[in-house]
Formats: C-alpha cells, sequence, structure tokens
C-alpha cells in the first residue's frame, strides 16, 4: 500500500505542473473565444469530442502523437543534461533520410534490411548531433546556435539530394524519394485507420528512457551534469563524456522519430516533410510543459498532439480558426516559461547568498 502510494505521489509531483499550465492555457483560449462571439463550452466539448472522445479522432491524435513523442524525448536526454539541443529536427532530417535510402536501396532479406535502416538512421541522426558537440568542445561554439543553424543545413541538403540525383521521376511536381517496400511498413492497428505500431514504439522509448534516466550511471551522471556542472566535475563526472553521449542519444532517438514517421505513415521522404509539420518544436513545448520528464512527455505530447486535430476539427465544424488551438499551446508555454523563470530567479539567489556567506566566511 505504501508503495502505491508512493507512486501516486510520484506521479502528481511529475504531472501537476503540466495540468495547471495545461488549465491556464485553456482559461486564456476560453477568454479569446468568448472575444470572437462563441461559447468557449460549447467549442471546448467539440474540440475535445473530435481529438479524444471518438475513436476515429482518438487514432488520429494517438498517430499525429508518434513523432512529437519521439522528438520530446530527443529533446529531455539533452536538455536535462544542461545541454540546449535545438537541432531534433535537423537531426531527424538526416536520420530519416539516411534510414529511407538504406530501406529503398540496399538489398537483401526484409528483416534484415528494416534493421539496417533503423541503425543506420540512429547513426546518422546521433553523428550529426555529436558534430555540434563537437566544435562546442573544440572551438567553443555554443551549442545552441550552431544545433539551431544545422535545421536549415539539413533541409537544404537532403532537398538538393531529393529534387535532383535520388528523386522519383514517376511523379512530375512531387519532390520525394521512391517509396519504400511494403513489407517494411509499420503494420497498422486496425485495417483502414493509419494508426500503426509506431504509437506503441513511442511509448517502449519512454519506458526505455525512463530507465535509463532513473536506474542508470549514466542518467544519473547526466541528471547531474545538467543540475550543478561544477559539483558533478568535483564528484568525479567526466563532463565532456557525457556530453558527447547525451547529445549522441538526443540525436539518435531524433532519428527515430522521423523513421516512425516515414516507416509508418508517409513511406518515403518528401521534401521539408519535417519543417512543414513543426514535430520537433511542438516536442519542444511538450518537453518543457512537463519539466523535461519522459512519462510527462508523453501525456503532454498526446495532449497537443489532441489539441492540433481538435483544432483542425473545429475550424471546419464551428469556425473558429485553428489559431486558436495555437494560441492556447503557446499559452501553455507561456505560463511553463513563468514557472521556468521564477525557478531560475530562486537558484540565483540561493547562489548569490552563498556565495556572500563564503566571501564573509574568507
Amino acid at each position: 500500500m505504501t508503495k502505491i502510494k508512493n507512486a501516486a505521489l510520484h506521479m502528481f509531483k511529475v504531472l501537476w505542473q503540466p495540468f495547471l499550465a495545461i488549465f491556464l492555457g485553456l482559461i486564456v483560449g476560453a477568454i479569446v473565444i468568448l472575444i470572437v462571439g462563441h461559447n468557449p463550452i460549447t467549442v471546448y466539448i467539440t474540440m475535445f469530442q473530435k481529438s479524444f472522445f471518438t475513436l476515429h479522432y482518438l487514432l488520429q491524435s494517438l498517430t499525429r502523437s508518434v513523432p512529437i513523442l519521439v522528438c520530446s524525448l530527443a529533446i529531455v536526454a539533452s536538455w536535462r543534461a544542461g545541454y540546449i539541443n535545438l537541432g531534433v529536427e535537423g537531426q531527424m532530417t538526416v536520420g530519416s533520410f539516411v534510414g529511407t535510402l538504406v530501406a529503398v536501396y540496399m538489398p537483401g532479406p526484409t528483416f534484415v534490411v528494416i534493421i539496417a535502416a533503423v541503425l543506420c538512421g540512429m547513426m546518422a541522426g546521433a553523428a550529426y548531433s555529436l558534430f555540434a558537440a563537437f566544435i562546442y568542445d573544440k572551438f567553443n561554439v555554443s551549442i545552441v546556435i550552431s544545433t539551431l543553424m544545422m535545421n536549415y543545413i539539413a533541409t537544404y541538403i537532403t532537398t538538393y539530394f531529393i529534387t535532383f540525383s535520388l528523386r522519383d521521376t514517376s511523379s512530375v511536381y512531387a519532390i520525394q524519394t521512391k517509396e519504400i517496400a511494403m513489407a517494411m511498413r509499420l503494420p497498422r492497428i486496425l485495417p483502414g485507420k493509419p494508426f500503426n505500431l509506431g504509437f506503441f514504439i513511442a511509448i517502449a522509448l519512454v519506458i526505455l528512457l525512463m530507465f535509463v534516466v532513473s536506474k542508470t550511471k549514466f542518467g544519473y551522471e547526466s541528471k547531474m551534469t545538467g543540475l550543478n556542472p561544477v559539483f558533478a566535475q568535483y564528484g568525479g563526472v567526466k563532463k565532456t563524456r557525457v556530453m558527447y553521449s547525451t547529445m549522441a542519444l538526443s540525436g539518435a532517438i531524433a532519428a527515430c522519430a522521423g523513421m516512425l514517421e516515414i516507416f509508418g505513415i508517409k513511406f518515403r521522404f518528401v521534401e521539408s516533410m519535417f519543417t512543414s509539420t513543426g514535430y520537433a518544436w511542438t516536442g519542444l513545448m511538450a518537453a518543457l510543459i512537463s519539466g523535461l520528464h519522459p512519462i510527462g512527455a508523453g501525456f503532454t505530447s498526446i495532449f497537443l498532439a489532441g489539441m492540433q486535430v481538435g483544432g483542425q476539427n473545429i475550424q471546419l465544424s464551428t469556425g473558429i480558426p485553428v489559431q486558436v488551438a495555437t494560441l492556447i499551446q503557446s499559452s501553455i508555454i507561456l505560463f511553463v516559461s513563468v514557472q521556468l523563470f521564477a525557478n531560475w530567479r530562486k537558484k540565483s539567489k540561493l547562489k548569490a547568498a552563498a556565495d556572500s556567506k563564503k566571501a564573509g566566511d574568507e
């Protein structure tokens, strides 16, 4: 009984902040809906019916949540160690591009090709992430700036290849690669529905990352590095090794996000497919709202995906602009940012007090 209570208390600590931020965001959305002359209760009932409470739309929301959820895990993996990786979009682009090419062009048994495609894609995403860690380590180039700029590099390089040498010439207008074979596609859970095995793979990644961050030496070292790098280094943690490891892990997970979308939904690599959808940035929202907790990121990703699906549907049924859903998401992030800023201020004051006391003792 005590274990159940402790587990429930732990889940409450993890989820109370996301739920509070979501509630406040919905309040802001309700005010805007009132201003434009609609009943917010009616609009919200319609939105949630067409995102979670009807099987067809629920499956749409869960399907859309897969790349968002995995992107949020990639962000959790690096940010909790103190490395602000803003290049998840580029890493998922490079990783899924390489994985798709292997799946399309590599000969051999299907099972072997699938394994090779996944491994090559993850290694490509990890390598692309590691480059940012390398130039930070050797030349002190900010990881924030380098990873952000590398998103554009990844998009333009992959666009060049699929526009010319790797383009599927059977389509005159679409800029894309050839399709992967039917045998390599993730199986659908229900006939005629896009919902596929990718969702359960994403849930497995949540559990795996949760185990890594809470039960392994690497998880403890990355957490300590994120909380206090000076203390961690004093305690024997090798900061450089943790940086390379966490950035590689983040890039590999990001590549998985892209490959799950391709192998489960799109079946080919399409020009700017991850830039236009904004999966990585929605994943960033989910990670921040959840306080960089893998389980919280899972719940929040599903909620944000449902908001996007519901927002598109209320525009068709009620005339409310789809931007209302975006406004709610932005409001949620704003409230989370206030909490993050308050925590930062509190830590800064404690550090200043500790430094002042140390100076006084000397």
